[in-house]
């Protein structure tokens, strides 16, 4: 960078240089153009130079600034644009602090919407600070999601990246339908991992309503994706059994048919109908089915 002002004169170079030793001004890198003398004076005596110059004889001009004169003209002839470049730069590293976006990746993408609610309880829901999220326990709670094998939580820019990956099989067979009712009775316990439950606790439900929607809602929008969970339905029957008598023995063989049911019994009470061959032995059974989809 230039370090001195150039300043070019009409004047023999023994006049000019006698006027500047009066003057006590230092000059530098002195030339001969012609009928101009150039030198070169530190910008704080460029006025001082042109003091002593001042006569109309010696058409004195500036032929070029110093370095750091330049650069602090065209800074100020350009401030608004500096200014605006500043602005920019400040926004986009602030920006750059912040999740504006979060975006799930990778075989195990059909979680997304419960991906994006475990890092939202950890700290990191759009418009938080990337710090703000716990990342250990967030990986830690979508390893333990069925069937994911590997997550990897990553910053690119003002975006959050979840890469998900799900084994092969499971992916390749997961279903994509909703999960339904397969049995008539009352709602037990309903986990939807994935996807937005259509029934709560304690209601009756008919075989084939749907249980969880295959679609979630983020920032008021629906999004597709895969049913994830399980329902608990107690369901009632009445069985009949009949035996030779109601002796203890018929009881509890006409009590052991129920096994082979496979759902589980809640609760169960008989009466004994009396027939001219022995006895019946009617039941009123309370079952409790279990159901899921995309957890094998």
């Amino acid at each position: 960078m230039n370090k001195y002002c150039e300043i070019r004169i009409t004047s023999t170079a023994e006049s000019a240089l006698k006027r500047l030793k009066r003057a006590q001004i230092p000059v530098y890198n002195c030339k001969k153009q012609g009928a101009y003398f150039i030198f070169g004076v530190k910008d704080k005596d460029v006025k001082k130079a042109f003091a002593i110059f001042a006569k109309p004889c010696y058409n004195i001009a500036v032929q070029r600034q110093s370095g750091l004169k330049s650069l602090l003209s065209l800074a100020a002839m350009r401030a608004g644009l500096i200014l605006g470049a500043l602005i920019f730069a400040a926004a986009a590293y602030v920006s750059n602090l912040y999740i504006l976006k979060i975006e799930v990746t990778g075989s195990g993408s059909y979680l997304k919407s419960e991906v994006v609610r475990i890092v939202a309880d950890e700290g990191a829901g759009r418009g938080s600070l990337f710090t703000a999220l716990n990342t250990p326990v967030a990986t830690g709670k979508i390893l333990s999601l069925p069937q994911v094998v590997f997550c990897d939580i990553s910053k690119k820019g003002s975006v959050l990246v979840v890469d998900v990956q799900v084994e092969n099989s499971h992916f390749q067979s997961v279903d994509r339908k909703p999960l339904t009712a397969d049995v008539s009775g009352k709602v037990v316990s309903l986990t939807a991992i994935c996807g937005t439950a259509a029934v709560s606790v304690g209601d009756s439900v008919s075989k084939g309503d749907v249980l969880i929607y295959a679609y979630t809602q983020a920032d008021g929008e629906t999004e597709d994706c895969i049913a994830v969970g399980y329902a608990e339905i107690e369901y009632g029957r009445t069985v009949e059994y009949f035996a030779p008598d109601d002796s203890e023995r018929s009881l509890k063989e006409a009590y052991a048919s129920l096994l082979i049911e496979g759902d589980g019994i809640t609760r169960v009470s008989h009466k004994t109908v009396t027939e001219e061959s022995g006895v019946r032995i009617v039941m009123d059974v309370r079952y409790l089915h279990r159901i899921s989809i995309n957890l094998t």
